[in-house]
């Protein structure tokens, strides 16, 4: 006699597979979407935000006078090929940080659309204020504009990198978001703050060079995880 009061191999099996049916379910419920489709759609956004850099500087060689020698338009416009060069660069760094986070991603929910909504905003955003640096000079309303986009920018990713990595079942299995990815994104976010508040404090000198520390975030990072481990 069957000792399980009669129940059937089947209905043995039943409540295990049960315990796991929830999760499989509330993860299909929460998907809106693919993934690989988002991120081609957001790698476009970001496309056309960096196009949009350089319609300014079109415009303005458009504009040179004849015999005007090329040394004297770049002396003329230094400003404007400056600030088209550090947002190209800080356009690029935060699209190839947030295209690199969709390697972890494997289930496309409501938040993660939120957060890049955030984070594509703040992207369309910069060429606006980009042309602003060139067109006003620089004081701390200017440059707390230019941070506090990045600030945006990085503070949606860092975001976003935390509500993956705490649902690890909406994570590829074979790349999952691990505290080091958290980590990278905190302290681009922190070298945002602080390149912030350091080019408004010193707009008159420092300004908009401040925000170069975005590049030191990586060494940042490998420092920290160093001590980490030792830890």
């Amino acid at each position: 006699m069957d000792s399980g009061g009669g129940r059937g191999p089947a209905e043995r099996v039943g409540p295990a597979v049960g315990i796991l049916s929830p999760v499989t379910e509330t993860i299909k419920d929460k998907t809106v979407g693919s993934p690989e489709r988002f991120v081609t759609f957001l790698d476009a956004v970001a496309a056309i935000a960096l196009t949009l850099l350089i319609l300014p500087l079109l415009e303005t060689i458009s504009d040179v006078e004849e015999g005007e020698s090329f040394g004297a338009l770049v002396h003329d416009h230094l400003a404007q090929f400056g600030a088209f060069v550090l947002s190209f660069a800080v356009i690029s760094q935060f699209w190839w940080g947030h295209h690199k986070m969709f390697r972890h991603i494997a289930a496309l929910t409501l938040p993660i659309v939120r957060w890049s909504q955030l984070w594509m905003f703040a992207i369309v955003f910069m060429p606006i204020t980009t042309a602003i640096t060139t067109a006003l000079d620089s004081s701390p309303a200017t440059v707390g504009l230019y941070g506090g986009t990045l600030l945006l920018t990085s503070g949606s990713m860092m975001m976003l990198a935390i509500y993956v990595y705490r649902h690890q079942e909406l994570n590829n299995p074979e790349t999952p978001a691990t505290r080091e990815h958290v980590l990278g994104n905190v302290s681009v976010f922190v070298s945002m703050l602080v390149a912030t508040l350091i080019g408004c404090i010193f707009a008159d000198t420092v300004s908009y060079w401040a925000f170069l520390l975005l590049f030191l975030a990586g060494p940042l990072q490998a420092v920290v995880k160093t001590r980490w481990r030792r830890a």
